[in-house]
């Protein structure tokens, strides 16, 4: 795990290399699965209901194409061979999706709600130990998507009354950049299915989640910058003719807009950097130095001061501008957190053969509600923020082979980059 509170020091992120990482999980997990073809579908199920008809769970698969119910029952039966015998005696239901989602000829998120806590009744009073369910999303409209999403955001937060497992799939060529990141945004977990390799991957909120973001962000961030390049250039080209002098006014208002939008796609194109190159050996406190006064400008600004407080320290391949980058996320989130009058450090130093950048500020702290979720790509608590200047900051941190971690308390917050000797 990258981003961590230093007073919990258990590991969360785990990556397992075959179908057995979806069999023994605890219940209150929902699962994202992205799959190809069919087979990869039937090979990432296959395993996890067998697993749980074995060790008396009520299982339940809702199926839409790219399979039926037919040549689901015969496909898993290479799993399961006595499917049958748990058909026949209630244990698993293979449900089409239109008798699930689509009860009253529409999607209701209450409705489906419901199902499911009748289902859990049911599970409950016939003896067995919970829910292990799927569900295939290749049904759903793009008018249904964000009621959909909806009812995936109430399922991940009360799942764990459900005494369920779930696992949600769906086809990834059918899923669009922006859909691929409202579906991670509503699970804890990941998991991929493609041919042979099969990974699940856990606490997905955090340096996993931003490494499938990382693979979208440049293609989204260029769909945007594209078209509005061309809009800028024709409103200069407007700005010039006489005819619209009276609207100056106007112009400088969509040219401060169009810049901040900008700025924003610049952060997504900083998620989808990988430099293998440009790595330089340099000390941290020259570059530190090298800013001060840019950073010292900032905080008076605010009615604050930046205290450096730089040890005796070697020399580490780094790309400077990067690491420039990460100490002005890290010093700007510092001075947003405080109140006038307070004051930021900035300390180097060498720690277990490691050499540490820390940033400390005296704001009120995190709150114990959010750590769970501080550094995950677009959270964020500030009215205008992007919720990225974190998710850089790991990212920045994982081409320097560095952890990011942080410590909270209630005179301030801590952010360690650690840089590994």
């Amino acid at each position: 795990m990258i981003f961590t509170d230093n007073s919990e020091q258990n590991t969360k992120s785990i990556i397992q290399s075959d179908t057995s990482s979806l069999m023994n999980i605890p219940y209150g997990t929902h699962i994202c699965g992205f799959y190809h073809c069919v087979d990869d579908l039937i090979n990432m199920l296959g395993p996890y209901f067998k697993f749980g008809l074995e060790n008396n769970e009520y299982c339940i698969w809702i199926i839409s194409e790219p399979i039926g119910n037919k040549k689901a029952k015969l496909m898993i039966k290479n799993y399961i061979p006595n499917l049958d015998h748990y058909l026949q005696k209630g244990q698993m239901e293979m449900i089409p999706y239109s008798e699930w989602y689509l009860t009253h000829g529409k999607f209701d998120t209450n409705n489906i709600f419901k199902l499911w806590c009748k289902k859990k009744d049911e599970a409950m009073s016939k003896g067995y130990r919970g829910i292990r369910a799927s569900g295939n999303i290749t049904w759903l409209k793009k008018e249904d998507w964000p009621a959909f999403q909806n009812y995936e955001s109430i399922v991940d937060k009360r799942i764990k009354d459900l005494k369920m497992i779930a696992v949600c799939t769906f086809q990834i060529s059918k899923c669009t950049s922006y859909e691929i990141i409202d579906i991670i945004k509503n699970h804890k977990y990941l998991f991929v299915s493609a041919g042979n390799k099969s990974y699940i991957i856990n606490d997905i909120g955090r340096i996993e989640k931003l490494d499938i973001i990382n693979k979208i962000s440049a293609n989204i961030a260029h769909e945007i910058r594209n078209p509005l390049t061309s809009i800028r250039g024709l409103l200069q080209l407007m700005q010039e003719k006489k005819a619209y002098t009276e609207y100056a006014s106007y112009f400088h208002i969509m040219f401060e807009e169009i810049d901040r939008i900008n700025n924003i796609i610049g952060e997504f194109l900083s998620l989808a950097r990988n430099k293998s190159s440009g790595f330089i050996r340099e000390n941290l406190n020259n570059i530190i130095n090298a800013i001060y006064p840019l950073i010292q400008a900032e905080a008076i600004k605010n009615g604050n001061n930046i205290i450096l407080e730089l040890g005796n320290i070697y020399d580490i391949p780094v790309v400077p501008e990067d690491i420039r980058q990460l100490i002005f996320n890290l010093v700007r989130n510092g001075l947003e957190a405080m109140p006038t009058g307070g004051n930021l450090t900035i300390r180097t130093y060498i720690m277990n053969d490691e050499i540490i950048l820390e940033v400390a500020d005296e704001g009120t702290g995190i709150s114990p509600d959010i750590i769970d979720v501080i550094g995950s790509p677009f959270y964020t608590t500030k009215d205008t923020g992007t919720g990225l200047g974190l998710a850089i900051c790991n990212n920045i941190a994982i081409q320097h082979n560095a952890t990011l971690n942080f410590k909270a308390n209630p005179k301030g917050t801590s952010f360690y980059i650690q840089f590994k000797h």
